[in-house]
C-alpha cells in the first residue's frame, strides 16, 4: 500500500492491518516524550516497524507518536 493510499484509508476510517486506531480517535499518550497528554489522531505516517501517527494535542500542537505509546482515552 502506498503512503498516499495508507493516509486515505486512515482518513476514510477503513480497517488497516496492524492499526488499532482510526482517524479522529481521541487517545491519551501513556509512554514516550509526550506521556500524560491527550489528543486526536490526524493521520498514520507509516506501519513499520509499528504504526506511527500524527497526533493533534489538546494544546493544538502536532506530535508524532507510536501505536505502543497511546491508548484510547476512555480505556
Amino acid at each position: 500500500m502506498s503512503t498516499r493510499d495508507l493516509e486515505q484509508a486512515f482518513l476514510n476510517r477503513e480497517p488497516i492491518d496492524g492499526v488499532l486506531y482510526f482517524h479522529n480517535d481521541f487517545v491519551r499518550v501513556v509512554a514516550g516524550p509526550h506521556g500524560g497528554t491527550a489528543g486526536s489522531l490526524v493521520t498514520v505516517l507509516s506501519l513499520e516497524p509499528e504504526p506511527r501517527f500524527v497526533l493533534e494535542l489538546e494544546s493544538g500542537f502536532d506530535v508524532e507518536v507510536l501505536q505502543s505509546e497511546i491508548a484510547h482515552a476512555d480505556a
